[in-house]
């Protein structure tokens, strides 16, 4: 690059000659006088230093001449657009598949007797797009929203190790557009009963609805497209209808329209799920990330939010008045197998073995089943979505096991209760299954719960060194909640006299049985 700096002050301070400065700087005479020439008339100019400094700003300037293609003829280059053309009108009649390459355009080119390299086409047609591309940049308004006006919805997907395994997960996001405050709920699936459900949660979560929801061209959302109108789903009719808000959906590849909440389904995943990964549950995992939204809503990220907190409550004011949950559910009829389950969709799901051959209702939701017969609620369940699997409630079968204790130590059932019921059963009431389904039924009927046995047998029935019998958990069951142990608490240092003298004495019981059988059978 010519240094004018250099030549200027080669010129005017050390008085050299055009000659002597070209051939100390190794440039043409010309370059050089053409350099001189442009100083000289900038000093005659009104405003010299102004002249000077542009002149010594301006980069050079060089005439490369409007070179013509030798290769590319006006015929190949005719013969180029249309081939372009082509591959436009097929796109747009859904033939994108079939639209020639680059490679079949040059074929196309050479079998027309034209001499062009592939690279030539390759270029050429680049240089088009680029145009296109450019020519095709718009610009885009800021817009205001009143608060409680406009919330914006959409999914997203997050991937998460639920029970050990990894599991894909939906995002429903929410975000409102005056304070760009955001809610999310995680499902399993993005079908209508989870779009639903999403609705519902965040309304309840909100304690308000927005007056206008604004979505893209999604299957929960859009039914049909009738030529530029767009028809809703039954779901979205049956939302608006209940809550009362009004609809808008975004044109096709126009995500900007709905902005806010395309950056918060990544802003959200990754403040959610980037660190914490594994969860043992559903109801785990929508905890944390209900924890992280709230979060997020009190907190500015930059210096356009630094009143967020204040947007968000002038947000939550706003929105129109809610007043209770509508019913997000499909309603379904189900026979009841020998097995005492019903079969939905490969799976089997347990009920009251009172009802083998009678038909109940269920209500289908997003994450659960729950069952009906005659109007009362008999059985809720986890929804399972892959068949073969098999949720059995040991509850649902204790009339049948009373009449067959054998059949309780291999079950399905006892493999499904909590741990701690299964560690109670195998150490106190494994030869004896009758009194502990006993139990379970003295439990039910009295209302007390797994939880409630558990609370019993680590906080009293675990101080005592003696064998536990069903007699006694029914006792303490009643003294949920007082301070009185009905055992005093055993030491350490005699827990183990303890359990011999139990032993022993077990096996004097056993050793006096033993000896009136024998007497009992001489007499007969």
């Amino acid at each position: 690059m010519i240094d004018k700096q250099t030549i200027i002050t080669l010129y005017r301070v050390n008085k050299l000659s055009r000659r002597a400065i070209a051939r100390q700087l190794h440039l043409n005479r010309r370059t050089i006088t053409k350099v001189i020439a442009e100083y000289e008339t900038a000093l005659q100019e009104e405003d010299p230093d102004g002249s000077l400094e542009a002149l010594l700003s301006k980069p050079p300037v060089y005439d490369v001449g409007a070179r013509k293609k030798r290769v590319l003829i006006p015929e190949v280059i005719e013969l180029v657009h249309k081939c372009m053309k082509e591959n436009e009108r097929k796109r747009s009649s859904g033939l994108k598949k079939q639209c020639m390459l680059k490679k079949d355009i040059y074929d196309l080119v050479v079998s027309k007797g034209y001499k062009v390299s592939y690279q030539s086409i390759c270029r050429y047609m680049y240089s088009l797009e680029k145009d296109k591309k450019e020519s095709g940049k718009e610009a885009f308004i800021r817009q205001y929203y009143n608060p409680g006006e406009v919330c914006e919805f959409d999914w997203g997907e997050v991937k998460l190790h639920y029970q050990g395994k990894l599991q894909r997960f939906f995002l429903a996001v929410f975000t409102q557009a005056h304070s760009n405050g955001r809610f999310a709920c995680l499902f399993r699936h993005q079908n209508t009963l989870a779009f639903m459900e999403a609705h519902r949660n965040f309304f309840r979560w909100a304690r308000g609805v927005p007056c206008v929801l604004v979505y893209d061209n999604m299957r929960v959302a859009v039914k049909e497209f009738c030529g530029s109108q767009k028809s809703p789903t039954d779901a979205l009719l049956r939302l608006s209808a209940f809550y009362r808000f009004h609809f808008r959906f975004c044109n096709i590849r126009a995500g900007w329209e709905k902005g806010h909440v395309e950056r918060s389904v990544e802003y959200v995943r990754r403040k959610a799920f980037s660190l914490n990964l594994s969860f043992q549950s559903i109801a785990a995992a929508q905890e944390h990330l209900t924890r992280v939204c709230e979060s997020l809503n009190r907190e500015a990220a930059s210096l356009s939010t630094e009143n967020k907190q204040e947007c968000f409550e002038a947000d939550l004011k706003a929105l129109q008045p809610y007043n209770r949950d509508m019913g997000c559910f499909e309603l379904a009829e189900y026979k009841v197998t020998k097995w005492s389950t019903i079969c939905m969709k490969g799976s089997h799901y347990s009920v009251p073995d009172t009802l083998v051959g009678q038909c109940v209702s269920v209500r289908i939701y997003s994450e659960k089943l729950v069952i009906f017969y005659r109007g009362e609620k008999v059985a809720v369940h986890e929804r399972f979505y892959t068949g073969g699997r098999w949720s059995i409630r040991l509850e649902h079968y204790l009339n049948t096991l009373i009449r067959k204790p054998g059949a309780l130590n291999g079950s399905v059932a006892l493999r499904q209760v909590p741990e701690c019921i299964q560690k109670i059963y195998n150490l106190h009431f494994k030869d004896n299954a009758k009194d502990f389904i006993l139990l379970l039924l003295y439990a039910k009927e009295h209302g007390f719960t797994y939880s409630d046995i558990q609370k019993v047998y680590e906080e009293q029935v675990r101080k005592v060194s003696r064998r536990i019998s069903a007699d006694q958990i029914k006792l303490l069951l009643h003294t949920l909640g007082e301070s009185t142990n009905l055992f005093p608490e055993v030491k350490s240092e005699d827990a183990e006299q303890a359990c011999r003298i139990e032993e022993n004495a077990c096996e004097l019981l056993n050793a006096i049985t033993h000896i009136m059988e024998n007497t009992v059978g001489q007499h007969l």
